[in-house]
This record gives C-alpha cells, sequence and structure tokens, in this order.
C-alpha cells in the first residue's frame, strides 16, 4: 500500500460537511420523515452516497400495491423486515427475513399483497417501462434526494434537513 503525504486532503465535494456514521432509527409510520412516493407506498431515505449514485431507503407499503414494471442499471440488494412482496416475473416471495439480490438488467414489477416493509440498496437507477420494455421515466439517486428535499420542506423539516442523508 503507498503511503498518503501528511497534508493531503480529499478534494471530492469539497467544502460540504460529510458525517463519517450513520445511526437512523426507523421512525413510526406516522412520522413526517416518511416520504409519500406517487405510487402510494411510503418512502424513508437513510442515505444518499451522491458521489457513488448510491440510495439505501426502507419502502413500507401499509396496504397492497405496485410498483410498474422497471429495470435497475446497477444492482440491488433488500431485506425484508416484515411483510412481504414478489415479483410475478418469478417464482419466489420474499418474506420477512429474506435477502434478495437482484442483478442489472432484470425487468420486473414489485407487487404487495397485504403490506411490507424492506430495506433496499439501489446502485444507479430505476427505470420504469412498458408493456414493450420501451422506457418511461427513470428515477435515480439524484432525483430521489430532489423529491425528498421538497416533500420534506413542503412538510416544514427545513431547507437543511436533506443534508443528514447526503454522503
Amino acid at each position: 500500500m503507498n503511503k498518503v503525504a501528511k497534508d493531503f486532503k480529499p478534494t471530492g465535494l469539497a467544502g460540504l460537511h460529510l458525517p463519517k456514521d450513520v445511526v437512523i432509527k426507523i421512525p413510526e409510520a406516522d412520522s413526517p420523515q416518511w416520504v409519500q412516493r406517487p405510487a402510494g407506498h411510503w418512502y424513508l431515505p437513510l442515505m444518499f452516497d451522491v458521489a457513488g449514485g448510491v440510495t439505501v431507503n426502507v419502502l413500507r407499503y401499509p396496504t397492497p400495491g405496485v410498483v410498474g414494471r422497471h429495470v435497475h442499471d446497477g444492482p440491488v440488494y433488500s431485506y425484508t423486515i416484515e411483510g412481504s412482496w414478489y415479483y410475478p416475473e418469478h417464482s419466489w416471495t420474499a418474506e420477512a427475513g429474506s435477502f434478495v439480490w437482484e442483478p442489472t438488467g432484470d425487468i420486473h414489477t414489485l407487487t404487495v399483497k397485504e403490506s411490507m416493509m424492506a430495506l433496499y440498496v439501489m446502485h444507479g437507477g430505476l427505470i420504469s417501462v412498458d408493456e414493450n420494455d420501451k422506457p418511461i421515466a427513470y428515477d435515480n439517486c439524484l432525483s430521489l434526494l430532489g423529491y425528498c428535499d421538497q416533500w420534506y420542506r413542503d412538510h416544514g423539516m427545513g431547507e437543511d434537513y436533506i443534508n443528514q442523508f447526503i454522503r
């Protein structure tokens, strides 16, 4: 391993205070920390790694729901905390305690029959596709960060609230 000069200072994201550790307790369901997404589910950001394009979040479906057909341009890792969910395109169901790895490029439709809460680590973005696999929308670390920032501002959390999640 090479030695680093004593006066070395990393230059990425210069001037932005980046906390070293992240410790976030998942709040109660009625907390304003939960961000409602257009599909009706709830999204709790835990970390936006803006340099690496990685998003860590918890999704919560208190009732049945669907995230339409989509594909990821990077791998996704998930851990089901409670309830269950599945992809009709596959033969498995992720129940509480299940770990799922989603390979890049797999088209699927997240489906919840009753309710669920799961932790997701998404590398890259999510591309919504139509029935012919044509891209129709895109979300990634930066667009989700912007959406959550606006939600928190609209709900009185303040203009700096989002900063605690940015790495």
